[in-house]
Parts: C-alpha cells; sequence; structure tokens
C-alpha cells in the first residue's frame, strides 16, 4: 500500500515539474526571450512585443464591424450586440480608447450584464422572463439613438 502511496506522489510530483516547466517557457515566450528563430533570421538585437497577431487583430475589427451591421440592420437586439462588442473590445489594443469612444455600448452591457442568458435564462419562469424582458426593453428604449450613432461611426471606424 506504501508503494502505492509513494507512487502517486512520484507521478503527481513529475507532472507538477512538467507544469512548471511549461508555465516557464511560457513566460519567457511572452517576454520574447524564446522567441523561434526561423532560419536566417540573424543576430537578436532587441525584442518587441507585437501584442496580438495580425491576422487576431483583423479578426477582432471584423467581427465588431459585422455585429454593428448586426445592430443596424435589427438581427441584433441592442443589448446582445452591445455585449458581444464590449466583450471582443477587450481584446483590442486600443481597448481604453475604445471605451472612452464608444461608451454607450458599455452603459448598455453594464445595465443590461445580470439578465441570465442561455440555460439560466430556459430556467426562469414565465414571469421572471417577463420583467428582465421589460427592464432590457427600457433600457434599450432610453439609449437607442446612442447606440444606433455608435454602431454606424463602428463601421466606419472598422472597415471590412
Amino acid at each position: 500500500m506504501a508503494w502505492l502511496v509513494a507512487g502517486a506522489v512520484a507521478v503527481v510530483a513529475v507532472l507538477a515539474a512538467y507544469a512548471g516547466y511549461l508555465h516557464w517557457r511560457l513566460y519567457r515566450l511572452r517576454k520574447g526571450v524564446d522567441a523561434p528563430r526561423q532560419p536566417g533570421d540573424g543576430p537578436r538585437v532587441g525584442v518587441v512585443d507585437l501584442g496580438v497577431p495580425a491576422a487576431q487583430r483583423l479578426a477582432l475589427r471584423r467581427s465588431i464591424h459585422l455585429l454593428a451591421d448586426a445592430i443596424l440592420a435589427d438581427k441584433l437586439t441592442h443589448t446582445e450586440g452591445c455585449l458581444r462588442i464590449c466583450a471582443i473590445a477587450a481584446s483590442l489594443e486600443e481597448q481604453a480608447q475604445f471605451r472612452v469612444e464608444y461608451g454607450v455600448l458599455f452603459r448598455v452591457a453594464e445595465a443590461t450584464a445580470h439578465i441570465p442568458i442561455l440555460d439560466a435564462w430556459q430556467a426562469l419562469s414565465a414571469e421572471d422572463k417577463r420583467r428582465f424582458d421589460r427592464e432590457r426593453r427600457a433600457v434599450e428604449a432610453r439609449y437607442t439613438e446612442a447606440v444606433i450613432e455608435a454602431a454606424g461611426r463602428i463601421k466606419e471606424h472598422y472597415p471590412l
């Protein structure tokens, strides 16, 4: 029995050591110390952190544009559009500037963030669903013009 415990402890120790090693490598990669080298790269003079890869930045910007377009075309409720755009904006390099420029989207998202979604929504009673829906519509009515204006500016600022 003791050898089983000793074996289990040894396996856990090895896995913990490997996890620590991977964490250390990831840290160094993020700092640019262990950046993968390609043949013919030449000497490493300095490392520049480019942040999010260009393809991912393009995909984020495209997603924001498409969501703004869906808001303008009434394919999404303003609440859902604002929640989605704000979630994507958290990954943008210019997140702080985006929040200032399109603050109304964040106000709508924050005012409705407590409303249950997905399975939690399905679990609600019909009365609770009606109450939350009234609340959502009241928030949307308050900010309708500002959300539409912000969505139009997003489409101009983040073209496809």
